[in-house]
């Protein structure tokens, strides 16, 4: 319980900084009631990711002048959220190497580990170091809208992630956020694994398992991740020898 309510309250005050960022200028305490709605409909609708439109249309009503800050906001908040998972991962894989070095647990997933942080590693350089008006992604978004106006609402949203690139410490800030966010949510499920597994649990496969476990949840095929999140969490807690990992997915939605 205090895992996931410590998450929670740090998630509100990684978004109330991005969106500060944006000069979009709303309490924490409105702040903390969208990010609520937000969860209550990440968990009613399909998807990890479904309270995020929802959040986005509350303020951006309230905003109309800066929806595609407000979009851009909330689109950074996701980006750095994956990218927070993705860091843990790595971090555990990087620690892991030695200790489970020829387990099927890191045979299976350090390609795809090592790859996502490139990823991340890719996205981030682009966003500290390569102008607005140089982004080469920025300038496809561009052209594309010119030819096709219904991309233009797509460019006004990355247009909201660029503004981002002068505020470099408020992103390592809300970055380094997002890793104490996930740190509990593998804590939390570590926990679990202590309930339900009589087996010996591995402290750095879970730090691996879990942040890869929940980024599969965003997929949107059911409510909360539901389905999805469990055969990923089955799968991945299998190759660390427990047949736990749906139950454990279930007691961490449930909480």
């Amino acid at each position: 319980i205090f895992a996931t309510a410590a998450s929670t309250l740090i998630a509100i005050t990684r978004w109330q900084l991005l969106l500060e960022a944006q000069g979009i200028q709303i309490s924490w305490i409105k702040t903390a009631k969208l990010s609520l709605i937000g969860v209550f409909f990440n968990l009613a609708l399909p998807g990890a990711v479904s309270g995020d439109i929802v959040k986005a249309f509350y303020i951006a009503r309230e905003n109309p002048g800066k929806r595609g800050h407000v979009f851009g906001s909330i689109l950074f908040d996701r980006i750095v959220g994956v990218s927070g998972l993705v860091l843990i991962a790595t971090l555990g894989l990087g620690l892991a190497l030695g200790p489970l070095q020829g387990s099927k647990l890191i045979q299976s997933v350090w390609g795809f580990v090592l790859l996502c942080f490139l990823g991340v590693v890719f996205f981030y350089s682009l966003l500290f170091f390569v102008p607005t008006e140089r982004d080469p992604v920025l300038r496809f978004f561009r052209a594309s809208s010119a030819k096709f106006k219904k991309a233009g609402s797509i460019t006004r949203i990355y247009e909201g992630v660029r503004n981002y690139h002068p505020h470099r410490k408020m992103v390592l800030k809300s970055l380094g956020l997002s890793c104490v966010i996930h740190f509990f949510a593998a804590l939390s499920c570590l926990q679990f694994f202590y309930i339900l597994d009589t087996g010996t649990p591995d402290l750095l496969g879970a730090f691996i398992a879990v942040p890869l476990g929940l980024l599969v949840t965003a997929v949107p095929v059911a409510p909360a991740g539901v389905g999805t999140g469990h055969a990923a969490f089955s799968w991945l807690f299998l190759l660390l020898g427990s047949t736990a990992g749906a139950n454990i997915f279930s007691l961490s939605v449930v909480f």
